[in-house]
């Protein structure tokens, strides 16, 4: 997926201007305009039901998701000159955990599907540079509407210090949570650009 910032945006904007600006009349012809636009249409795309088709593309988008999640909830950090990027998710992998039957009787015979992964983080801080990994198990389930995130837990490390991971957390709705569920939602729209 295309990552877009606001200097893509800009530059996105000039390139359309002087687009509309070519032409012997000074103007694209509607005939023009419609040929370039479909030229420029995302190609259909079904949500994939194989976890690993899906997760492949989730997690190959998921640091633009998750970016966009932090532009708009770090305003705090922001004003305390701390910004954060997620740079890149590592490929998923699939063996499971065995996990205590919790449920008396169980909704339905189908076990989530557990997906562990792995991001790198990028911290700047007063001209300091700080990497931090993060480690995921997330839980999805395929529900008659699609994918949906069951719940999701997180380990936090620091690439740069020999010092351990911090114990897991329930992290479903934290910045990489909330990036997932954004993706999912799309996916199941059909609005996922390949």
């Amino acid at each position: 997926m295309v990552q877009l910032n606001s200097l893509s945006i800009w530059g996105l904007s000039v390139l359309v201007a002087l687009g509309l600006g070519a032409g012997d009349s000074g103007f694209l012809t509607q005939k023009a305009i419609a040929s370039e636009a479909d030229e420029r249409s995302p190609a259909e795309f079904t949500c994939p039901e194989n976890i690993n088709q899906l997760t492949a593309h989730l997690l190959k988008d998921l640091p633009a998701y998750s970016n966009r999640v932090i532009q708009r909830t770090q305003d705090i950090n922001q004003r305390f000159g701390i910004e954060n990027y997620i740079v890149t998710a590592s490929k998923a992998e699939f063996e499971p955990l065995g996990l205590p039957k919790l449920q008396y009787s169980p909704l339905n015979h189908q076990e989530p599907q557990q997906v562990f992964f792995t991001v790198l983080e990028r911290q700047y801080k007063n001209d300091e540079i700080i990497n931090i990994e993060t480690y995921h198990w997330l839980f999805l389930t395929l529900t008659e509407s699609g994918w949906r995130t069951v719940m999701m837990f997180s380990r936090f490390g620091n690439s740069q210090e020999n010092l351990p991971s911090a114990p897991p957390r329930e992290s479903t709705n934290g910045i990489i949570g909330q990036g997932v569920q954004l993706w999912l939602r799309d996916c199941r729209a059909g609005t996922v650009r390949t």
